[in-house]
Formats: structure tokens, C-alpha cells, sequence
């Protein structure tokens, strides 16, 4: 056989093979080891809220104390995320997250030391109040961080859409599940070392993967996409900008017409609200376990039976990228809460520790879809030069949802105990519901302007 030929038959099996997609095509253009880095980057955040909590609840007076400082702790985190995101679009990622690291491990260290056990219980004082706030403010926030750079990398001219379909649904799924093993994993570690253990832990994650993650090479993709220089590409967001050989679809489409009219920030605020819910559905379920584990004579697990609230919550956030395009954003979301809220009553009726674990296995199984179906549908209704701010913002939402939970979640255990606590989530669940309804008219009613 002539060389020529079989090299020039070899070349076109190349050209003609699939290309990678998914997770290949992600890897391709990241590298494995970005995705293990990335995650465990932000599990500081996501340890902080419940760690401050599972750690001042140890050997404070009353659940007030420790819901009061978890609160702070989740104040912080929405102030300072969004000045984080800030400062990485003047100065960049690198230089942000690397003085978040120092920043955040003298906050942890300062929050160890205020919350040390005293004689007579530990009580409610300034110097817990800031060192609990100052950790929320630095955190640093890897997650929002990661999803810039997957739309630098990809949006642009010669980008790839599918890639980054399958990027933001990706990361969607790791926030969502971050958030739920965060917490989780700090019941674990407390549970079986001790309750100040997750906060080193923590730290020492701040110390090793939040530099790893800001030095990865991918983090100088990440310089500022300003408004000025983008110009009308950057209004249209990543599915016009990727250019006529990305063949965007017709959500592409949609969402590209979307982001050129700006930021909606009416419908990014239900949006916020809506993660706002969720938070406290988490936070306060985290503190009715932590009690109820209490009252049933189990200290110490309540960390096992919130862990359970994971497996199904993420199992479903995975799959919502498999669900039928036809179900719209505000669909999903309303369907979802429609079938959370009765779940959430089933709480009332557990009675031994497992009983409230499988409960919560139901109760996960809506959470998930809804997390992811907020961050996509914020993704897709928002300009490129402003989805940094507003994935940090959501995330930033989360988290002072979270604090809402533990702290309400506190109040209302100390009155009452687990069953009144209870109340706090179920309320939690109502709000997602009517501002999955919300989202849903004002949805349409942007459609109908625009088609008008």
C-alpha cells in the first residue's frame, strides 16, 4: 500500500471521528485534575456555616448562641462574596483567592479561638460575633470563580456551547452537592473526632486546594470581561459570541436573545429569593437534626441523619441535564416544590433517628433539580460580563439562607424543640413554592413582551 494513501486514509478516520463531549471534551480542555481540585476548593465555604455551628453548639449555653453565630457567618459570606467577585475582575483570580487564603485562615484560627469551651458555657460575645463574621466576609468562593472561567474559555469565537452546557450543568451539580456534603461531612468528622475537628479540617483544605485551585493554568483565563471592550458580544452572552460553526440550538438561541436585552434583574432577584429558600430548608433542617438527635438520645449524629438529605438531592441534580428540553426553567421549579412540600410535612411523623433519615432521603429528591434549575436558568438570562456577580451572588444566597435556617432553626428549637423547629423549614418549603410561581409569571410575562 502506497504511504501516502494509508496516511491520507488515516487522517480521514480523524476528521471524521466524533468529538469528545461531556466530561472528555471538558477534560480536554482543563485537564483531570482540575475537577477534584475544583471541588474541594470550595468545600471551605460550604464547611464554614454548619462547622461554626456543630462547634459553638458543643459548649455554649443554649442553641440561640450557635445559631446566632452561624448566622453571622452566613452575613458574612453574602457581603464579602460579592466584593470577592469584585476584586477578581479588577485584579484577577489568582491574586484574589491567594489573599483569601491567608485572609481566611486567620479567620478560622481567630473563630477556634473565641469559641473554646469557658466554665459556666460559652456566651454570645463581640469578639465570637466578629471573628464568626470576618470568616464569612473572606472565604474564599471557588465555585462562582470556576464557572467565569469555563465561560471565558468556551464563549468566545471559535468556543464550544455543548462543552459548556455540559460545564455550567456540571458545576451546577458540584455547588449543589457541595452544600449538601459540606455540612454533611462536617456531622461525620465531628461525630468521630470531636466537634472543633471540621474547622481544622477546613482549614487545612483553605491551606492545600484553594492555592492549588488559583494557580491552576486555566485561572489566567479568567482576566476581567468588561462591558466596554466585549461589546455587543458580551450583551449576547456565550451563545452569540461562540460564532455561525457553533450551530447553537434553539435554547442557545433563546438565551443568547435574552442576555442582549441585559441583565432582568427583577427575575435574578426572585432567583435569589428562591436560593435564599433553599438555604433555609438547609440550615434549618441541619439544626432540627442536630436537636433532634438530641432529644432521641443519639448526640453527635445529628451530622449522619442530615448527610442522607445528599444522596438523593445530588443523585437528582445530576440527572436534571437528562430531563425533556420542552420542561421550561419555571416548570421544573414549581413541579419540584409542588412535590417537596408534602415530603416536608413526613418530618413530623419520625420518631428514632432512621425514620428521620429516610425522610430526608425523600425530601432531598426535589431540592436538587430546583438548585440546578435556578443557577441555569440565572445563567441563561444573564450578559457574560456580569455572570460572574451574579453566580457569586446566588451562591452568596445559599449560604445566608443556610444561616437564616440555623439561626430561626435555633431560636424556635430552644422554645419548642424539634417538632415547633420544623415549622422554619416547612415555611422555607412554602417560599420556594410561591417564588417558583413568581418566577413562573414573571417568565412569561417577559416572553409575552417580547414577543409583542
Amino acid at each position: 500500500m502506497n504511504p501516502k494513501t494509508s496516511s491520507s486514509s488515516n487522517a480521514q478516520k480523524q476528521d471524521t471521528s466524533p468529538a469528545p463531549t461531556g466530561l472528555k471534551a471538558m477534560a480536554a480542555v482543563v485537564g483531570p485534575a482540575y475537577f477534584p481540585v475544583s471541588a474541594l476548593a470550595r468545600l471551605p465555604l460550604s464547611m464554614l456555616v454548619i462547622g461554626a455551628l456543630t462547634y459553638i453548639v458543643s459548649s455554649a449555653a443554649d442553641f440561640t448562641t450557635a445559631g446566632a453565630v452561624a448566622a453571622l457567618a452566613g452575613i458574612g459570606v453574602a457581603v464579602g462574596a460579592p466584593l470577592s467577585g469584585a476584586a477578581s475582575d479588577r485584579w484577577g483570580q489568582r491574586v484574589t483567592l491567594l489573599t483569601s487564603t491567608v485572609l481566611y485562615s486567620a479567620g478560622l484560627l481567630w473563630l477556634l479561638v473565641a469559641g473554646a469551651p469557658r466554665e459556666g458555657g460559652l456566651t454570645l460575645d463581640f469578639q465570637l460575633m466578629a471573628a464568626a463574621l470576618v470568616a464569612g466576609v473572606v472565604v474564599p468562593q471557588a465555585g462562582p470563580m470556576t464557572r467565569v472561567r469555563w465561560i471565558i474559555r468556551l464563549a468566545g469565537p471559535g468556543g464550544d456551547l455543548k462543552t459548556l452546557d455540559a460545564a455550567q450543568g456540571y458545576e451546577s451539580t458540584v455547588d449543589e452537592m457541595s452544600f449538601v456534603l459540606g455540612p454533611a461531612a462536617v456531622g461525620i468528622i465531628a461525630a468521630a473526632f470531636g466537634p472543633a475537628v471540621p474547622l481544622w479540617v477546613a482549614l487545612a483544605l483553605t491551606i492545600v486546594f484553594v492555592p492549588w485551585f488559583a494557580l491552576h493554568s486555566r485561572s489566567a483565563l479568567a482576566a476581567p470581561v468588561r462591558r466596554a471592550k466585549a461589546g455587543p458580544a458580551a450583551e449576547a452572552g456565550p451563545a452569540a459570541e461562540a460564532g455561525a460553526d457553533s450551530a447553537p440550538s434553539d435554547h442557545a438561541k433563546q438565551a443568547a436573545a435574552a442576555r442582549a436585552a441585559g441583565v432582568p434583574w427583577a427575575l435574578i432577584g426572585v432567583l435569589l429569593l428562591g436560593m435564599l429558600s433553599i438555604g433555609s430548608i438547609f440550615g434549618s433542617l441541619a439544626t432540627v437534626a442536630t436537636v433532634f438527635a438530641d432529644e432521641t438520645g443519639h448526640p453527635g449524629s445529628g451530622g449522619l441523619i442530615y448527610a442522607t438529605l445528599g444522596l438523593t438531592s445530588g443523585a437528582a441534580a445530576l440527572s436534571v441535564s437528562r430531563w425533556p428540553q420542552r420542561w421550561s426553567p419555571a416548570r421544573r421549579w414549581v413541579a419540584c416544590a409542588i412535590v417537596l412540600v408534602p415530603m416536608l410535612c413526613l418530618l413530623w411523623l419520625a420518631a428514632v433517628p432512621w425514620h428521620f433519615a429516610v425522610v430526608l432521603l425523600l425530601v432531598g429528591a426535589p431540592i436538587g433539580p430546583v438548585l440546578v434549575t435556578i443557577f441555569s436558568a440565572a445563567g441563561a438570562r444573564t450578559p457574560s460580563h456580569r455572570l460572574g456577580f451574579v453566580m457569586t451572588l446566588l451562591s452568596a444566597g445559599i449560604t445566608l439562607g443556610t444561616s437564616i435556617g440555623n439561626w430561626a432553626g435555633g431560636m424556635v428549637a430552644d422554645a419548642g424543640g424539634h417538632r415547633d423547629a420544623l415549622w422554619v423549614t416547612f415555611a422555607s418549603g412554602i417560599a420556594l413554592l410561591l417564588f417558583g410561581i413568581l418566577y413562573a409569571i414573571a417568565s412569561m410575562k417577559k416572553a409575552s413582551r417580547q414577543g409583542n
